[in-house]
Protein backbone atom coordinates (compact mmCIF):
# COMPACT_ATOMS: atom_id res chain seq x y z
CA UNK A 1 0.00 0.00 0.00
CA UNK A 2 1.39 3.53 -0.81
CA UNK A 3 0.33 6.49 1.29
CA UNK A 4 -2.20 8.27 0.32
CA UNK A 5 -3.35 5.24 -2.10
CA UNK A 6 -7.02 4.05 -2.79
CA UNK A 7 -8.24 1.46 -0.97
CA UNK A 8 -6.49 -1.86 -1.70
CA UNK A 9 -7.56 -5.44 -1.16
CA UNK A 10 -5.67 -7.21 1.17
CA UNK A 11 -5.84 -10.77 0.44
CA UNK A 12 -7.73 -11.72 -2.91
CA UNK A 13 -6.88 -15.57 -2.36
CA UNK A 14 -7.80 -15.91 0.86
CA UNK A 15 -9.82 -19.87 1.31
CA UNK A 16 -12.34 -20.68 3.88
CA UNK A 17 -12.85 -24.69 4.62
CA UNK A 18 -14.93 -26.43 7.15
CA UNK A 19 -15.14 -30.05 7.23
CA UNK A 20 -18.35 -30.08 9.15
CA UNK A 21 -19.98 -27.24 8.56
CA UNK A 22 -21.62 -25.69 5.91
CA UNK A 23 -22.39 -22.33 6.66
CA UNK A 24 -20.33 -19.72 8.87
CA UNK A 25 -21.92 -16.79 11.16
CA UNK A 26 -19.33 -14.24 11.22
CA UNK A 27 -15.37 -13.26 10.93
CA UNK A 28 -13.25 -10.59 12.33
CA UNK A 29 -10.16 -9.12 10.07
CA UNK A 30 -7.74 -7.36 13.07
CA UNK A 31 -4.49 -4.95 12.69
CA UNK A 32 -2.57 -6.32 14.92
CA UNK A 33 -0.84 -2.72 16.44
CA UNK A 34 -3.10 -0.42 15.13
CA UNK A 35 -2.32 3.08 13.88
CA UNK A 36 -4.29 5.98 13.88
CA UNK A 37 -5.66 6.79 10.47
CA UNK A 38 -6.12 2.97 9.34
CA UNK A 39 -9.11 1.76 8.24
CA UNK A 40 -10.36 -1.79 7.34
CA UNK A 41 -13.12 -2.12 4.98
CA UNK A 42 -16.01 -4.20 3.58
CA UNK A 43 -18.84 -3.39 1.01
CA UNK A 44 -21.21 -6.18 0.57
CA UNK A 45 -21.67 -6.28 -3.31
CA UNK A 46 -25.04 -7.77 -3.44
CA UNK A 47 -24.67 -10.80 -5.31
CA UNK A 48 -22.25 -13.00 -3.94
CA UNK A 49 -21.59 -12.24 -0.38
CA UNK A 50 -25.30 -12.93 0.81
CA UNK A 51 -26.76 -10.88 3.96
CA UNK A 52 -23.14 -10.14 5.55
CA UNK A 53 -23.04 -7.10 7.08
CA UNK A 54 -19.64 -5.00 8.49
CA UNK A 55 -18.52 -3.08 10.67
CA UNK A 56 -14.86 -1.22 11.59
CA UNK A 57 -13.80 -0.33 14.97
CA UNK A 58 -11.19 2.37 14.35
CA UNK A 59 -9.54 2.09 17.67
CA UNK A 60 -8.83 -1.45 17.72
CA UNK A 61 -8.86 -1.87 14.21
CA UNK A 62 -11.04 -5.01 14.29
CA UNK A 63 -13.13 -5.12 11.42
CA UNK A 64 -16.41 -7.83 12.36
CA UNK A 65 -18.68 -9.43 9.81
CA UNK A 66 -21.60 -10.68 10.83
CA UNK A 67 -24.75 -12.60 9.45
CA UNK A 68 -25.27 -16.35 8.74
CA UNK A 69 -24.10 -17.55 5.10
CA UNK A 70 -21.99 -19.79 3.37
CA UNK A 71 -18.25 -20.84 3.47
CA UNK A 72 -18.38 -19.01 -0.34
CA UNK A 73 -20.17 -16.09 0.40
CA UNK A 74 -17.96 -15.41 3.49
CA UNK A 75 -14.76 -16.38 1.47
CA UNK A 76 -15.92 -13.87 -0.93
CA UNK A 77 -16.42 -11.51 1.92
CA UNK A 78 -12.90 -11.68 2.47
CA UNK A 79 -11.63 -11.44 -0.59
CA UNK A 80 -13.08 -7.93 -0.50
CA UNK A 81 -11.55 -6.62 2.57
CA UNK A 82 -9.38 -3.51 1.92
CA UNK A 83 -7.31 -1.44 3.73
CA UNK A 84 -6.09 1.90 3.46
CA UNK A 85 -4.52 4.81 5.51
CA UNK A 86 -5.75 8.41 6.28
CA UNK A 87 -2.33 9.15 8.31
CA UNK A 88 -0.09 11.50 6.27
CA UNK A 89 2.70 9.33 8.07
CA UNK A 90 1.11 6.55 8.42
CA UNK A 91 4.39 4.28 8.90
CA UNK A 92 4.90 6.50 11.54
CA UNK A 93 8.45 8.25 10.78
CA UNK A 94 9.94 4.68 9.43
CA UNK A 95 9.04 2.89 12.33
CA UNK A 96 5.96 1.08 11.24
CA UNK A 97 6.66 0.09 7.30
CA UNK A 98 4.27 -3.08 7.26
CA UNK A 99 1.03 -4.39 9.31
CA UNK A 100 0.09 -7.54 10.26
CA UNK A 101 -3.59 -8.56 9.47
CA UNK A 102 -4.81 -11.92 11.41
CA UNK A 103 -8.02 -13.39 9.80
CA UNK A 104 -10.86 -15.60 11.69
CA UNK A 105 -13.94 -17.04 11.11
CA UNK A 106 -16.65 -18.76 13.20
CA UNK A 107 -19.26 -21.38 12.21
CA UNK A 108 -22.74 -21.17 12.57
CA UNK A 109 -22.98 -24.53 14.37
CA UNK A 110 -25.10 -25.89 11.92
CA UNK A 111 -24.09 -29.91 12.78
CA UNK A 112 -25.21 -29.05 16.07
CA UNK A 113 -21.86 -29.57 18.06
CA UNK A 114 -21.47 -26.09 18.60
CA UNK A 115 -19.89 -23.20 17.32
CA UNK A 116 -15.96 -23.35 16.87
CA UNK A 117 -13.36 -20.45 15.61
CA UNK A 118 -10.42 -20.98 13.76
CA UNK A 119 -7.41 -20.48 14.49
CA UNK A 120 -6.04 -16.85 13.17
CA UNK A 121 -4.33 -16.94 10.27
CA UNK A 122 -2.23 -13.70 8.79
CA UNK A 123 -1.43 -11.52 6.36
CA UNK A 124 1.39 -8.53 5.56
CA UNK A 125 0.65 -4.95 4.10
CA UNK A 126 4.08 -3.24 3.52
CA UNK A 127 3.77 0.28 3.36
CA UNK A 128 5.30 2.97 0.77
CA UNK A 129 5.53 6.52 2.58
CA UNK A 130 5.25 9.67 0.33
CA UNK A 131 7.47 12.09 1.68
CA UNK A 132 4.84 15.37 1.34
CA UNK A 133 6.56 18.52 0.72
CA UNK A 134 7.02 20.85 3.77
CA UNK A 135 5.31 24.13 3.57
CA UNK A 136 6.05 27.71 4.24
CA UNK A 137 3.67 30.66 4.92
CA UNK A 138 4.89 34.23 4.23
CA UNK A 139 3.25 37.17 3.68
CA UNK A 140 4.84 39.79 5.33
CA UNK A 141 5.76 43.50 4.28
CA UNK A 142 8.64 45.30 5.66
CA UNK A 143 9.33 49.17 5.23
CA UNK A 144 12.61 49.20 5.52
CA UNK A 145 14.85 52.87 5.64
CA UNK A 146 18.23 52.98 4.56
CA UNK A 147 20.75 52.89 7.46
CA UNK A 148 18.01 51.51 9.94
CA UNK A 149 18.81 49.02 12.67
CA UNK A 150 18.30 45.55 11.95
CA UNK A 151 14.60 44.92 11.38
CA UNK A 152 12.12 41.60 11.68
CA UNK A 153 10.84 41.02 7.62
CA UNK A 154 8.12 38.63 8.72
CA UNK A 155 7.08 37.93 12.37
CA UNK A 156 4.26 35.91 10.97
CA UNK A 157 5.99 33.38 8.86
CA UNK A 158 4.86 30.06 9.92
CA UNK A 159 6.43 26.42 8.45
CA UNK A 160 4.47 23.13 8.28
CA UNK A 161 4.95 19.68 7.58
CA UNK A 162 2.41 17.06 7.36
CA UNK A 163 4.84 13.84 7.73
CA UNK A 164 7.67 14.73 9.89
CA UNK A 165 8.54 16.74 12.66
CA UNK A 166 12.02 18.18 12.13
CA UNK A 167 13.80 19.93 9.44
CA UNK A 168 17.20 19.78 7.94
Amino acid sequence: YTENGVAAVIDGGITITDADDTQLAGATVTIQAVVAGDVLAFANDGSTMGSISGTYNAGTGILTLTGTATLAQYQAALRAVTFRSTSDDPTVNGGRASRTVSWQVTDANSDGAGAATSTAVTSTINLTAVNDLPVVTAGGTLAYTENGVAAVIDGGITITDADDTQLA
